[in-house]
């Protein structure tokens, strides 16, 4: 017997567990997101309604989605490249400028690891949808991450997508999503921007770094792209639109 809850009803211990989740779920280099430090707080206090948990009957932490209410008037295909950054940045905006959202958009699905593989991420999809549906939106958009991406980070994502085993779709989290009825809209190729001094990128590395050039941090979707006479790295993550109506 599972139970749904917001984000207002979770108690210290599923908060704790919430947070654990997140930072084991993601590499260093996203936990270390400018964007997720300055706004991440007001997500949570001013949109409590559209962060959705899934907790056990011994009331354990199963997974999550975590969305945000934005607006957005123009065609889908002209969704920024800036994606996840943009989403989070513009539904927070909206919100203290008291501009009504249209649109749904999902920040991440998380589902803990004891509960992986039983089909939690597609009911998390689903109550998604179902919130779009009771704001009364005509849109849930969705920046999403390939979960295998990081193991190419030289190949672009529009090459990755295309990607074939056994003649379907390789990656599983974009395969999960177009088996739930999403659309992919076109690659962000900016999605998430990561910037820092030289420092920082030997720090995540765990490497000094002597010249210029790409480099791999692990669980990074791309290459960082470092300058060592300016002392500064930029992370550019690709990541896809998609929309479910």
């Amino acid at each position: 017997m599972t139970k749904y809850l917001t984000f207002s009803d979770l108690d210290d211990h599923l908060l704790k567990q919430y947070r654990k989740a997140i930072a084991l779920a993601f590499p260093e280099i996203i936990i270390n997101s400018q964007i997720t430090k300055k706004y991440w707080d007001r997500l949570e206090k001013y949109f409590p309604q559209t962060q959705l948990f899934i907790v056990s009957e011994d009331n354990n932490l199963i997974g999550f989605m975590n969305a945000i209410p934005v607006f957005w008037d123009q065609p889908l295909i002209d969704l920024p490249n800036e994606g996840w950054d943009w989403l989070v940045k513009k539904g927070i905006n909206d919100f203290e400028n008291k501009v009504s959202p249209n649109s749904l958009g999902g920040l991440q699905i998380i589902v803990t690891k004891e509960y992986l593989g039983k089909g939690y991420s597609k009911l998390l999809i689903a109550k998604g949808k179902n919130v779009r549906e009771n704001l009364g939106f005509k849109n849930f958009i969705i920046p999403i991450r390939p979960i295998l991406k990081h193991k190419y980070p030289e190949m672009k994502m529009k090459e990755y997508m295309s990607l074939r085993e056994n003649n379907i779709i390789m990656d599983p989290w974009i395969r999960t999503h177009i088996k739930s009825g999403a659309k992919i809209i076109k690659v962000c190729k900016n999605s998430m921007n990561v910037t820092g001094e030289i420092n920082f990128w030997e720090g995540l590395l765990k490497n000094k770094i002597r010249k210029s050039g790409t480099y791999k941090v692990e669980g990074a979707l791309n290459l960082v792209t470092i300058n060592l006479e300016d002392n500064y790295g930029e992370y550019r993550e690709e990541n896809i639109w998609i929309n479910y109506t």
